[in-house]
């Protein structure tokens, strides 16, 4: 599939937001091609340890301070991130960008999750935690209510025009007495996949692994966030994880996973405090492929502004991805405001070489925080349910969240059916059966890509 030309570094990003936990952030040094090793050695002939990713294979942590080493070198990514004394740094700069070592430098960003407790999430969770009682079941109710309310509000703002006749074919109102209206969108129901055989790494705040929904499933964790607990103390990854891989059967809830026979690996990139860096995202993906996951999830970013382009780095570490047989999908944002603002596509969705996804409503209407195609080349290639989402959060609970975080696991999960229905469909591959699988919306490209996402029958 022919992808767009990749572009030059964007400027570096402002300050990560003040915390007493929050890591000091450092420079990402992207080295020429075939001139790393070289690169590496200018580092350490300048006084810097230097410390390699495969240092930390085999623990279940990486060192917050790279154990005791001022550099972090990803040999697989061609890029090392570089803590210490910046005065020290320069001539090593300087001699490396004057002998081509160097393609690019930049100041190390700070990502966020991008998803949050829905508006009404504390009445819905506490209905919830009671048992189903049939068509009418307080959750439903309750749904109902909302969606008859917004409607009559936009009639009324709009000149009593017809929604349904911008939000595309056949709008449903979905009943989640057994599934969620998210898995009914995407057509999940139908599909005799599971995605047994398949490894989906989410990389986000963690996850709950003693979750009574997840008990006996196979699950590999890694923390990779600096001065953090092992444990989701946020509930993003939690949630995330539950989309993408969650059970056949929940007790007392829908059906809300996906691939519900999906290996799962649980990367910690973000802290307690919900914030991660370069650092500890780049590290996360290099563990994915080192563990062989076919699918890398990332329901986290960085904004971006009108007229920035791409990240470099990220556009070299996507495509390295999908060389190895891994797609990279990641939220496109949350920073719009619709009708009035519609921000574009952040970091590191925005690269070519990772697959981005925007959030729809219950009726297939671009979600109003979701980010879209504004800046030149960068997209949101499809979308997929973000409203109102239903999933697992720690504690062994369950709540409704919102964001193009809740969209992005749709589809990594139903990307883990497809790889699993086919090994031939694995890195590009898998990305254009995905598009391929779509259905089409009555929206611009520029807010829901190619269409709704939609899952293989078999």
């Amino acid at each position: 599939m022919a992808r767009r030309p990749i572009p030059p570094s964007p400027p570096a990003d402002a300050p990560a937001p003040a915390s007493n936990a929050q890591p000091r952030l450092g420079m990402v040094m992207r080295f020429t091609p075939q001139a790393a090793a070289t690169g590496v050695r200018r580092l350490e002939s300048g006084g810097f340890r230097v410390a390699s990713s495969r240092d930390f294979k085999d623990s279940l942590a990486v060192p917050n301070d790279f154990g005791g080493a001022d550099v972090q070198y990803f040999e697989r990514f061609g890029i090392a991130i570089v803590r210490g004394d910046s005065e020290r740094l320069k001539p090593v700069l300087q001699k490396s960008m004057e002998e081509r070592v160097l393609s690019a430098v930049r100041a190390e960003r700070s990502y966020r999750p991008l998803g949050m407790a829905s508006p009404a999430s504390g009445l819905q969770a506490e209905a919830l935690s009671a048992p189903m009682a049939g068509p009418l079941a307080l959750p439903d109710y309750l749904r109902g209510y909302r969606d008859a309310v917004d409607h009559l509000v936009e009639r009324l703002l709009a000149g009593d025009s017809a929604d349904t006749a911008e939000a595309g074919p056949s709008v449903e109102r979905f009943s989640e007495n057994s599934v969620t209206w998210g898995l009914q969108a995407i057509k999940a129901l139908p599909s005799s996949l599971s995605g047994a055989g398949i490894k989906v790494a989410v990389l986000d705040t963690g996850f709950d692994d003693q979750h009574p929904d997840f008990l006996g499933r196979a699950v590999t964790k890694k923390l990779f966030a600096s001065h953090s607990s092992e444990d989701d103390v946020h509930g993003h990854g939690t949630h995330c994880i539950g989309t993408a891989c969650g059970p056949l059967r929940p007790s007392g809830v829908p059906r809300y996973g996906v691939a519900y026979e999906a290996e799962i690996y649980a990367g910690k990139v973000l802290g307690d405090d919900g914030f991660g860096t370069d650092r500890s995202v780049i590290a996360g993906m290099d563990w994915a492929l080192e563990q062989g996951c076919q699918i890398i999830s990332m329901s986290l970013g960085a904004a971006t502004s009108v007229g920035d382009q791409p990240n470099d780095d990220y556009e070299q570490i996507g495509q390295v991805c999908l060389d190895a047989g891994t797609l990279v999908v990641a939220a496109a944002g949350n920073e719009s405001e619709r009708p009035g603002r519609i921000n574009p596509v952040g970091s590191p969705a925005n690269a070519s070489t990772i697959l981005a996804v925007g959030a729809v409503d219950s009726r297939y209407r671009p979600a109003p925080f979701s980010c879209g195609g504004i800046n030149p080349e960068q997209e949101v290639d499809l979308a997929a349910p973000g409203v109102d989402v239903l999933s697992s959060v720690p504690g062994g609970g369950h709540a409704r969240w919102d964001g193009t975080s809740m969209a992005t696991p749709h589809v990594a999960g139903v990307a883990a059916l497809i790889a699993q229905s086919n090994p031939t469909f694995r890195g590009w591959a898998l990305w254009a059966r995905l598009l391929q699988l779509v259905r089409p919306l009555r929206h611009p490209a520029r807010d829901v890509g190619k269409g709704l996402l939609q899952a293989p029958r078999r």
